[in-house]
């Protein structure tokens, strides 16, 4: 854990413990809310995040405050309707022969990122079409997230082009935020599962060991940061903190030094990704989809 705390300019505590990291997720005084004001740099960082992860003065689901109006119904919403369906992807159905021919290696001039932008896409629009225009989007606006390059992050402000890929990501979800969360910021982390499949796959002798519920935990990521905010002051893992104190949850860092799995999609709190369900399942039907053919 670490603190960064200069009055009046800064006030960050980094987290990457899995612990703490699950008593922040579960205290309702460690919020989404992100009022404005000083810290002069902690209100400079939000600005910057809530600017990316917003479209027309409304964020995104994942930066929603917890009693937001609409947040908790539409969350657990999307999330019953992601587990109805996740029986029927681990099956492997068809749908998923792009990406396993991409992970046997067989479709070699194919990027994997459209590939899945289209399996994901179309949980939100039966009409969406993935394609470079769409994949480009995705990646402008996880590199706007990124740290560092505050130059090219301006330019991309001044000019509008993060907003141009926002809007062309709604347009093709119906307007749905959490959809164009899903294809313009968390496939990321399923496109980075997706290559470690690919190398677990080609290996022979390590294909042979896994059955897909295996290969899909190993093939599971958890973003890489999340923030919460303090409305009232506390104490995590010995650390106190007080009301306006951000608080940057290092979820990958923790789910890999701490081996605990809930990092991944922060289950059994208010949080939690409504994909929990859905992603594991995916996974495993490509890897049986990818598997069976070889087995053919």
């Amino acid at each position: 854990m670490e603190h960064k705390h200069i009055p009046g300019l800064v006030d960050v505590i980094k987290v990457d413990q899995p612990a703490d990291i699950l008593q922040i997720a579960r205290d309702g005084t460690l919020d989404r809310a992100f009022g404005t004001g000083k810290p002069f740099l902690n209100s400079l960082l939000v600005r910057r995040i809530l600017g990316v992860l917003s479209l027309k003065g409304h964020r995104f689901p994942t930066m929603s405050a917890r009693k937001a109006t609409g947040r908790e119904i539409q969350q657990d919403a999307l999330w019953q309707r992601l587990n109805a369906i996740a029986p029927d992807i681990r099956t492997a159905p068809a749908d998923l022969e792009p990406l396993a021919a991409w992970v046997r290696d067989t479709n070699t001039d194919v990027a994997v990122g459209p590939l899945v932008q289209q399996v994901i896409g179309r949980l939100f629009s039966p009409t969406f079409e993935a394609g470079e225009a769409t994949w480009a989007a995705a990646e402008v606006i996880a590199a706007s997230l990124a740290p560092g390059n505050a130059l090219r992050n301006l330019v991309w402000q001044v000019t509008g082009k993060v907003t141009r890929a926002k809007a062309l990501l709604a347009s093709m979800v119906g307007g749905d935020l959490a959809g164009v969360h899903a294809v313009g910021v968390a496939i990321h982390n399923v496109v980075k599962g997706l290559n470690q499949m690919r190398g677990l796959y080609l290996d022979a002798a390590v294909r042979q060991t896994l059955t897909p519920e295996m290969a899909s935990r190993r093939c599971l990521f958890a973003p890489a940061v999340v923030l919460r905010q303090a409305t009232e002051g506390g104490t995590v893992g010995g650390c106190p903190y007080s009301a306006g104190t951000l608080l940057l949850l290092e979820l990958e860092k923790a789910r890999q030094t701490g081996g605990d799995e809930s990092m991944i999609f922060l289950a059994d709190t208010w949080s939690r990704c409504p994909a929990e369900q859905w992603v594991p399942a995916m996974l495993e039907g490509v890897w049986r989809r990818a598997t069976s053919a070889h087995e053919q």
